[in-house]
């Protein structure tokens, strides 16, 4: 058996756990939830390096902690730099330092659905502000707040197709079109539309550059390539240096009592 081969049939297999799933539960939130399990143990978890970590919840930023995102199907976050505020299996509120990545997962994958999971994970990436403590040179012990623009996260949407004969140059235009008219921050950096290819927003690096073109793997490789775009995305994520350490202080109210002998 070929490579090739063992991709398709393991992308098959993960089509038709899915599409049991939603034909044999009728509760909504259930179907939803059991969807988003065999994602996550099928497609996210196998490929998520060491230290990075999948849940489902919500994004809060330093500079409004009381106000917290919407809920985000699953948030890879890097477990080195720290952990979730609250921690739950059904719903986890992260500090934005954090976050790495974003996935949105659907059962009924449309052009409607997919312009409505980019505008749902937009306002998470434009939360770039983070806050660190960086150690003061030539001290043991202190250490200064520091804020910097940071790196947005990186964003994918996985789902299976409402009409498994949606036409690929389709799925492709309207990717591009959608992110074209909401306008950066807007950037979803991958679309797996299980069973019809993975579609790419290839990135710029100057203005020159034109914005928002696509690329698709359409072959038994689309699996694979899903897989290999949100390892990169991972591996070069930065990651923060000795000395410096996120700073949560804000995030609740409160001042410490100094005790005087």
């Amino acid at each position: 058996m070929s490579l090739e081969e063992s991709m398709a049939r393991r992308e098959a297999a993960i089509i038709n756990d899915l599409q049991s799933k939603q034909s044999g539960i009728n509760d909504k939130t259930g179907k939803g939830s059991a969807t988003e399990r065999i994602v996550e143990e099928q497609l996210l978890k196998p490929y998520l390096l060491p230290g990075f970590v999948a849940v489902r919840g919500a994004v809060v930023d330093g500079a409004e902690p009381g106000r917290q995102s919407a809920a985000i199907d699953r948030i890879i976050y890097d477990s080195t730099v720290g952990i979730p505020l609250v921690r739950d299996e059904a719903h986890s509120i992260l500090p934005v330092e954090l976050v790495c990545a974003l996935v949105e997962i659907t059962m009924r994958l449309d052009s409607d659905k997919l312009r409505s999971d980019i505008e749902h994970v937009t306002p998470i990436r434009a939360l770039r502000r983070r806050r660190y403590l960086v150690s003061v040179p030539l001290t043991q012990t202190k250490v200064v707040p520091v804020e910097t623009e940071g790196v947005s996260a990186r964003c994918f949407v996985i789902g299976l197709p409402s009409d498994p004969d949606w036409r690929p140059e389709v799925i492709a235009r309207r990717f591009s079109d959608i992110q074209k008219r909401l306008g950066p921050p807007a950037l979803v950096h991958g679309l797996y539309v299980l069973g019809i290819g993975y579609f790419e927003t290839v990135t710029t690096e100057t203005k020159d550059d034109p914005p928002y073109r696509i690329r698709g793997w359409l072959g038994p490789d689309r699996l694979f390539r899903f897989s290999e775009s949100l390892r990169l995305a991972l591996s070069r994520w930065p990651r923060l240096p000795p000395g410096v350490s996120a700073n949560f202080h804000d995030y609740l109210s409160g001042k410490p009592r100094v005790f005087d002998e």
